[in-house]
């Protein structure tokens, strides 16, 4: 579920470099001028609140999740737990300091990640939900696709290659923690700092 190997360190470093970088030579961190004074002409008026309608408290909220539905989420947010422990253990019992230590890490990686998006694609799913979770079973099979693809590059030594499909394999693994938010598993989302704090 979680896709963090270990380059994603080195990426986010090369990333932050690239911004600082960056940031020197267009002159980003200059101070910036002060704000231009708006003409004297232009008047700001602070907008009257309108009647609001009496339905307008129910109206922002989405629809009530069913019983099916919240167990459904429950069960998933506890996987997205789950998965997040997985991939720092793995990460941890990692050995980077060989090609063959970052093969041998990034298989087991790819494994994991394949064990926990079968238990994903495990969990019943209720109602109303199942045209998303047949869009998550796409993403899986493409990310995994992708992981394969991966460790080929890895094997050869093609590190541009592999940087350009982990961009897209995080695209994807963004894809699906939006599906999981609107279905309502807030636990799913992705964060660096779960793996790396």
């Amino acid at each position: 579920m979680l896709r963090i190997l270990v380059y994603v360190a080195a990426l986010v470093a090369l990333f932050a470099g690239a911004i600082m970088y960056g940031g020197n030579a267009i002159g980003a961190w200059d101070p910036l001028p002060p704000a231009p004074t708006p003409p004297p002409a232009v008047k700001l008026e602070k907008a009257k609140p309108k009647d609001k309608p009496a339905s307008s408290k129910h109206s922002a909220k989405g629809p009530r999740l069913t019983a099916a539905q919240k167990l459904w989420v429950k069960k998933a947010d506890a996987l997205c737990r789950e998965s997040r422990a997985a991939a720092q253990a793995v990460v941890a019992q990692g050995n980077t300091s060989t090609p063959a230590g970052v093969h041998q890490l990034f298989t087991r990686m790819k494994k994991v990640n394949a064990e926990l998006n079968d238990r994903f694609l495990a969990i019943d799913t209720p109602a109303g939900y199942k045209d998303d979770v047949a869009r998550i079973r796409v993403l899986f099979a493409k990310e995994e696709r992708y992981f394969d693809s991966m460790g080929r590059a890895l094997e050869q030594g093609d590190m541009k290659t592999f940087y350009v499909l982990n961009d897209r394999l995080t695209e994807i693994a963004l894809e699906e923690t939006d599906i999981l938010s609107e279905l309502g598993a807030y636990g799913c989302d992705i964060t660096l700092s779960s793996v790396f704090g």
